[in-house]
């Protein structure tokens, strides 16, 4: 799995984001933002991935719906140590939600759910199977 950030960026994108093309011609706007988390004091990141059309419009489901996925992870001051650097976690999120390898964080095999929730990469291989189901011709 790879990535290239987009050049030039398409119209469209929200503040904060950037797109990059994945390996599979896909393009997708990705963005994080760090909050605190109010019963910890600790960081909060949140990034988020959405499917994007070459110019910059929303790929969306046939619903209309989009295709899209978010991931939040709470830190802590021992992991940010851990890791080098707050910017250092904050890429391992950003990776998570595009279908990357996060390390330092999340090497061990109970991750790979979680990862794979997390990844645009799932969602984008489950929006060719998304829409109305013939049920006539199944029952």
């Amino acid at each position: 799995m790879s990535y290239v950030v987009t050049s030039p960026q398409p119209a469209g994108l929200n503040p904060g984001e950037t797109a990059v093309t994945l390996d599979d011609g896909s393009i997708i706007a990705v963005q994080a933002v760090s909050s605190v988390q109010d019963t910890s004091g600790c960081p909060v990141i949140t990034a988020t991935a959405r499917a994007i059309n070459a110019d910059g419009t929303l790929k969306t489901l046939a619903d209309g719906s989009p295709i899209a996925s978010t991931f939040n992870h709470t830190s802590c001051p021992q992991e940010i140590t851990d890791a080098g650097g707050i910017d250092k976690v904050q890429k391992c999120v950003l990776m998570a939600v595009l279908g990357e390898q996060t390390a330092p964080l999340w090497p061990d095999p109970s991750s790979a759910t979680m990862l794979a929730n997390a990844s645009i990469r799932t969602y984008l291989a489950s929006a060719a199977h998304a829409g109305q189901v013939d049920t006539g011709a199944l029952l």
